[in-house]
């Protein structure tokens, strides 16, 4: 590690509280998302923590996501876990060598090829296509699915679609739906039974479901229109130090632009070692980072560092914070904390526990 280098900070008790009380509010189990490298939160890292806390099952997109989690858990000589991923795989040699992995079965037909490839039902989930646009069994194929079932007792790992973007009334049709092929299929032969997003969470008490599936409220995020004051933010902070300070009066540049870029007011200016090559982009021009517990305007962001108009009160080697305010990252820079949180680097940004 350098001194100067920008690191996220993961809260391991932030999780924990966001995860009981989610099961708390709904309850519900929890399968929690952990896509995206956990939405930027590290998925190495938050699996370990999720599996500290006892919570086994967990959801990526990507085979490629699930295996990087098998490679990491090797060392921990763990094996009693489970990872659901939505795409469809299509190499199963992949899915005999690696239990711990259980498919979607995004269609008719990869149910079928699936069974000739001798993968047991107890790990695949069905994922049922309500309408949005998305991979899945159709409607009309359930009772084709029903008939194949007739003469064999199958029980599956789970099945579940989306609830995403409907008005409120729309949500109560695909949840009638799901429930009504749920019941058709026979509840009892899921293991996991899974439907909402986050901002469905708050909108619907489900009754069919046996799991809340969220990445978002795990890791304190919220979407636009839902606020929960309980939820707490697990990146806690994005955080570094003041590499350098200049005055303006020794430079005729300040990295590409003229002088006439920063504020005609501004005396000084400091760099941060962080741009957009390490996840945090040019949008964030024109916000406001803390430093000495005082807002600073942001003057520029190039690849690898960015620069801040400052005063006297400002020192190299001062602690930097930045989105210090994330539920306002969307009205400032046009992304949402989500966004920006998933773009930062794995490799340049590390995520460290707190404390």
């Amino acid at each position: 590690m350098t001194n100067n280098s920008f690191y996220a900070i993961i809260d391991k008790e932030a999780l924990k509280h966001n995860i009981n009380y989610l099961k708390n509010f709904k309850n519900k189990n929890i399968l929690p998302v952990i896509k995206a490298n956990a939405y930027g939160h590290d998925i190495l890292l938050i699996s370990k923590l999720l599996y500290d806390l006892d919570i086994k099952t967990w959801a990526v997109a990507r085979l490629s996501e699930a295996l990087d989690i098998i490679e990491n858990f090797k060392k921990f000589k763990i094996s009693d876990y489970k990872i659901l991923v939505f795409e469809s795989i299509e190499d199963y040699k992949i899915l005999n060598e690696n239990p711990n992995i259980f498919p979607s079965i995004n269609s008719i037909k990869e149910f079928k090829v699936a069974l000739a490839n001798n993968i047991e039902t107890e790990r695949m989930s069905l994922k049922i296509d309500l309408g949005f646009g998305r991979n899945g069994i159709l409607e009309n194929e359930i009772e084709s699915l029903k008939k194949l079932a007739k003469f064999n007792d199958w029980k599956f790992f789970g099945i579940f679609s989306h609830l995403f973007s409907a008005t409120y009334d729309d949500g109560l049709v695909v949840i009638q739906k799901f429930t009504d092929i749920v019941n058709k299929l026979g509840k009892n032969k899921f293991e996991l039974i899974h439907l909402q997003n986050a901002a469905s969470i708050f909108n619907y008490d489900i009754e069919i479901v046996t799991h809340i599936r969220t990445g978002m409220l795990c890791y304190g995020l919220q979407e636009a229109g839902y606020y929960d004051t309980n939820l707490k933010p697990v990146l806690a902070e994005l955080i570094g130090k003041v590499d350098t300070v200049k005055y303006l009066n020794e430079l005729n540049y300040v990295a590409y632009e003229e002088l006439c870029s920063v504020d005609s007011s501004c005396k000084k200016i400091a760099k941060i070692k962080i741009g957009y090559g390490d996840g945090f982009p040019k949008c964030n021009k024109g916000t406001y980072c803390l430093i000495n517990k005082k807002e600073y305007k942001i003057s520029q962001v190039t690849m690898d560092n960015t620069f801040i108009e400052i005063d006297d009160l400002v020192n190299v080697g001062d602690k930097v914070e930045l989105y210090h305010r994330p539920n306002e990252l969307k009205a400032k820079t046009g992304c949402s904390a989500l966004e920006l949180f998933i773009s930062l680097s794995p490799l340049r940004i590390k995520r460290i526990l707190k404390d």
